[in-house]
């Protein structure tokens, strides 16, 4: 039987720090859960009219140039991951309407280090 080995943790921290941290988006951590939990929930309200919407698509399309892509790459990634499965998502009582503008507040929250 094969046992599948994963690198060491420092292995995977470097990789995790370089391809998907969020970075500093304030002090308070629920930023962080209301990024992913919005950008889950306003891409699969789009999903239901264009069943092939990413959730690259709604950061790229609300970020317009904010943040690096590489960023929105990494979150797209993390969005995907989490929305797997799931139907539901907290939406911390933003309307539907607002989310894209609260999705972009909190992407120019950014900061690299």
């Amino acid at each position: 039987m094969d046992i599948i080995t994963t690198p060491p943790y420092e292995e995977m921290q470097a990789l995790y720090s370089k391809y998907f941290s969020l970075g500093f988006l304030g002090p308070d951590i629920n930023n962080k859960f209301a990024l992913i939990s919005l950008t889950c929930h306003i891409t699969e309200k789009i999903k239901k009219q264009k069943p092939d919407w990413t959730h690259w698509k709604t950061l790229y399309e609300i970020n317009k140039g904010s943040v690096p892509e590489d960023l929105l790459k990494g979150l797209a990634v993390m969005c995907s991951d989490f929305a797997y499965g799931c139907t539901s998502f907290p939406t911390f009582g933003i309307a539907d309407k607002d989310i894209p503008a609260k999705i972009k507040e909190l992407l120019d929250k950014h900061l690299p280090f």
